[in-house]
């Protein structure tokens, strides 16, 4: 017996009609950074909004939308503290081969 999606649509119809490839980024804007900051932005413009909201379902999307957001800002924010905990390290530790070849 066939596979379900073979029954359906052929296999080689199938994967050109899917779109797995990474959002492309034009030559002009360049690539954008996320930070922790722009994503805390987004998660208080998610709250506002949800604020004026008729259902509650869409106020409740808008307000996991926002924790998403403050959560992702956490995590940016976590990483850039270990970045710039390993680049102090990676310069102390220059600095000790530094002096230790000097003497």
């Amino acid at each position: 017996m066939l596979p379900l999606a073979s029954r359906c649509i052929p296999m080689n119809e199938l994967s050109n009609s899917l779109d797995v490839s990474a959002p492309t980024v034009s030559a002009k804007r360049g690539t954008t950074k996320v930070t922790a900051a722009a994503c805390r932005e987004r998660a208080s413009a998610d709250l506002l909004e949800s604020v004026t909201m008729f259902t509650a379902n869409q106020r409740m999307a808008l307000e996991r939308s926002a924790e998403s957001w403050t959560l992702r800002a956490v995590m940016l924010e976590r990483i850039e503290k270990s970045f710039e905990k390993r680049r102090a390290l990676d310069v102390a530790s220059r600095q000790y081969e530094i002096d230790r070849t000097r003497l």
